[in-house]
């Protein structure tokens, strides 16, 4: 099988690809989301428990 005949899916190819596209970036949206509120967190608990 070619896999350019795998990868086409047809009549469905532009709801398919798009569906993976959207995916794909709500996932990659949510890392960098999730990383900034973690880095945020840290940053607060290091002001609120510092030894000055």
């Amino acid at each position: 099988m070619e896999l350019l005949t795998l990868l086409s899916f047809d009549k469905y190819a532009y709801y398919i690809w798009f569906s993976y596209f959207l995916t794909f970036a709500v996932i990659t949206i949510l890392f960098i989301r999730t990383r900034s509120i973690h880095k945020k967190a840290i940053t607060q608990l290091r002001i609120k428990y510092s030894r000055n």
